[in-house]
């Protein structure tokens, strides 16, 4: 796409959590989650907040859901901030993040604009059955319907 001279159409949302090092290693998971490395193509617009991985990070469920709520308040900036933008090229890292606290019909209103939107998120069970865990999956699952093409790894 930046070859192709799209750059200036291009938003790039990070959700990508911030995952200490010390859950990292204590609970075996090196390799989970990541930021994105934003193009150097200055016209390239990179959107991120500090986030916190809920069920990483909490002792109790509420804990999450709290901490999970108020990820969702900045994320739902984020995506207020790409609509004020008026770019057509939406990458989303992460966005099952979202999900935990926000609902799929809400996401696919707040990215509506774009022409093209590449997503990635966490489908997994690694993390556990939580509540949250529980909520995250059956929005991914609505989320998907939206989508022309989905692949898994």
């Amino acid at each position: 796409m930046l070859g192709r001279g799209l750059a200036d159409r291009i938003v790039i949302i990070d959700l990508a959590p911030e995952i200490p090092e010390t859950v990292m290693l204590n609970r075996k998971m090196e390799g989970i989650g990541g930021k994105l490395l934003p193009p150097e193509e200055e016209s390239v617009i990179y959107l991120s907040e500090r986030l916190v991985p809920p069920r990483l990070t909490s002792k109790t469920d509420e804990e999450a859901i709290e901490k999970a709520h108020q990820n969702a308040l900045k994320i739902m900036n984020l995506l207020k901030e790409y609509n004020i933008l008026g770019r057509d090229i939406l990458f989303v890292n992460d966005i099952s993040l979202a999900l935990q606290a926000e609902t799929a019909k809400r996401m696919v209103e707040l990215m509506r604009n774009a022409e093209t939107l590449v997503a990635n998120g966490y489908y997994g069970k690694e993390l556990g059955v939580s509540i949250l865990s529980q909520r995250e999956r059956q929005e991914m699952d609505l989320l998907k319907r939206h989508f022309h093409r989905i692949t898994s790894t």
